[in-house]
Parts: C-alpha cells; sequence; structure tokens
C-alpha cells in the first residue's frame, strides 16, 4: 500500500513542479551573478595606487577596484590624478572607468593586449599649457636607459572608448 507523500511524490504534475523551480532557482542565480561585482580590497587598490602614481610621475588615488565577474570586466570608481603641483586642480577625475579585455592573444610569442572596451562616466580632464611647460601626464618614457633596445615586448590595441556625462 502507497503512502500518500509516495503517490504524490511520484506524480507527474509534482515532478513538472519540481522541475520548474530548479529551472527558476537556476536563472535566479544566473542573474545574481551576472550584476555582481566583486570588490578587490583595499591591498590592490593600494598596489594600484602606487604603481600608477609612480608610472605617471603623480598622486594618483582611487576609491574602488572591482570585477564585475560575468563581463570579465575590471571597474575603478572614484579615480583622480592630481595636478602638477599640490593645490593644483586635478588633471582628471572620474566616477567610474570600465575596461573590458580580450584575453585571448596575451599567451603568444609576442603578447598583445587588446582593450575592448573603455567606459568612463562622469568625468572631467584639465589640459593646461603655459610658457615652459603643460599639466599632461607623460605616459610613455621612451629615453629610459633601463629599457631593453629593439621593438617593444608586446603591443597594446584599445578598440573602443565611451566617455559620456
Amino acid at each position: 500500500m502507497r503512502t500518500f507523500f509516495t503517490r504524490l511524490r511520484t506524480h507527474g504534475l509534482t515532478r513538472f513542479a519540481g522541475r520548474v523551480i530548479g529551472v527558476a532557482a537556476v536563472i535566479l542565480a544566473a542573474a545574481v551573478v551576472s550584476t555582481l561585482t566583486v570588490d578587490l580590497g583595499p591591498s590592490v587598490r593600494g598596489l594600484a595606487e602606487r604603481q600608477g602614481s609612480k608610472r605617471i610621475a603623480r598622486p594618483l588615488h582611487i576609491g574602488r577596484i572591482g570585477i564585475h565577474l560575468l563581463r570579465g570586466r575590471v571597474v575603478v570608481e572614484d579615480i583622480r590624478i592630481d595636478g602638477v603641483h599640490e593645490g593644483d586642480r586635478p588633471f582628471f577625475v572620474a566616477r567610474q572607468v570600465s575596461v573590458s579585455l580580450d584575453w585571448s592573444r596575451v599567451a603568444q610569442r609576442r603578447p598583445e593586449f587588446i582593450v575592448t572596451s573603455v567606459e568612463l562616466t562622469d568625468w572631467d580632464m584639465l589640459v593646461e599649457k603655459w610658457a615652459g611647460g603643460h599639466n599632461f601626464i607623460k605616459l610613455t618614457n621612451d629615453n629610459d636607459p633601463a629599457r631593453p633596445p629593439g621593438p617593444r615586448r608586446f603591443t597594446t590595441t584599445v578598440k573602443y572608448v565611451h566617455a559620456w556625462r
């Protein structure tokens, strides 16, 4: 003799409802993961600030660094590059900078870093030129004696930039 619960468990409608609930749970989990941005923490933020400041020879401040898991985007929030002298207006300020990378060509003999998109939100840049100088940051250092002779070891390509507000 089968009990009521055994009959209920084997009934077709109950199995169908269980599958629908399972599919709904998977869709809900995918929606949560697709909107989730993981904060990389103060140690990574501090390292990025120190290395960036050293590279551009100017103080760089970052509010938060995170990774958007589903799209593989690096998201930097509240970024500021200070002016040439202390007390000057900042050279660059942005509420959010989102960078998406294509990692498929990084492992080649001569690596190529492809930035598929850069999105700047709520940004402001101050570029000034005066007698004997300017405030633009120096992005390359071609006169560096430590740089090995010959072609560069890797190339970087930016495909798309969208800057708004």
